[in-house]
């Protein structure tokens, strides 16, 4: 594999903790969406429609379960994903390399906000970002 394929693995590897975090939050959202329309603004549930599509109380919880329940799961598999690179980061021989990608990967800090944390410089922090990458073995 060359050094460039190599760089794109191993951050997509890096990448899907942040990416199931993103998903994560968005479902969070729609649930606190469902939440506050059927549950906090009080909406009757008649046989009535108010639109052209009917809403029925069976279908709002069956959605709702459906959230928790995808949520419940992704969560899980943030955790192991999260495990999993918190391991391969504690085999990384440059522990600098490993805060910086924790901070970037786990934590979702910006590389500028990594450097003012760290009290590094943007291309410090740049060069330890992409040298920890490539340091990374995720095969």
């Amino acid at each position: 594999m060359n050094i460039d394929n190599e760089f794109k693995h191993n951050k997509a590897y890096l990448m899907r903790y942040r990416k199931i975090h993103t998903k994560i939050d968005r479902l969070k959202d729609k649930l606190n969406r469902l939440n506050e329309r059927y549950d906090l603004k009080g909406v009757s549930y008649s046989s009535e429609p108010s639109s052209s599509v009917k809403k029925t109380l069976d279908d709002v919880l069956a959605q709702k379960e459906y959230l928790e329940n995808k949520l419940d799961e992704m969560v899980s598999e943030s955790i192991d994903i999260r495990n999993e690179i918190t391991e391969k980061l504690l085999d990384l021989d440059n522990q600098l390399e490993a805060t910086v990608l924790d901070f970037y990967f786990l934590e979702q800090y910006s590389l500028n906000d990594i450097a003012d944390e760290l009290s590094y410089s943007d291309r410090q922090i740049e060069r330890l970002y992409v040298d920890g990458i490539m340091s990374v073995e995720c095969r």
